[in-house]
């Protein structure tokens, strides 16, 4: 009998190293496209950050603010400042210019780095405890709430926006 030699399977040919390469190289042309986008997803992330910080940021320092008192007038109590003529003050001082009033309420817009825009609604929502569910807005013994929506802009675009109240009284003293 004849003993039949074995194949050397020990290497690999040409064709099976040829192959090999054109596998990784279409596997790794995969991969490297996602790095880029990767890149453009963490800018557009870092973007968004920053301006819901700043949203927030300014928010507080509209809202926040102690100067939201109208005065009362000594004489005639019934005489009093309302919501708009403090607001037609206030939001001057805060960097805002008013661009764009309606009905409902009146647009602020800030440059400062981005675009800011304040649109602040006149239209009040009573200052209410739990047990107290009859209070009006006419009322100027009262506090009042007013919605305020902020948007922060990247470009022409909504980068950010957040929502909160401007909490506005009369004051019972006179000035």
């Amino acid at each position: 009998m004849k003993k039949y030699r074995q194949k050397n399977d020990e290497g690999l040919t040409l064709v099976e190293v040829l192959a090999a390469i054109v596998i990784l190289g279409i596997f790794f042309v995969g991969i490297m496209t996602i790095f880029p986008q990767m890149t453009v997803f963490n800018a557009k992330t870092e973007t968004k950050l920053d301006t819901m910080n700043l949203a927030r940021q300014e928010m507080v320092n509209i809202s926040g603010q102690t100067g939201w008192i109208g005065k009362r007038s000594i004489i005639d109590p019934s005489i009093y400042e309302d919501f708009k003529t403090v607001l037609a003050f206030k939001m001057p001082a805060s960097g805002y210019a008013e661009t764009a009033p309606t009905a409902d309420y009146i647009r602020y817009e800030k440059v400062d780095g981005y675009r800011y825009e304040a649109d602040v609604y006149l239209e009040c929502q009573p200052f209410l405890k739990e047990e107290e569910t009859s209070l009006k807005c006419n009322d100027p013994s009262l506090a009042q709430l007013h919605k305020i929506h902020l948007k922060v802009y990247d470009g022409n675009r909504v980068s950010s926006q957040t929502f909160s109240y401007i909490k506005f009284l009369v004051e019972k003293r006179v000035d």
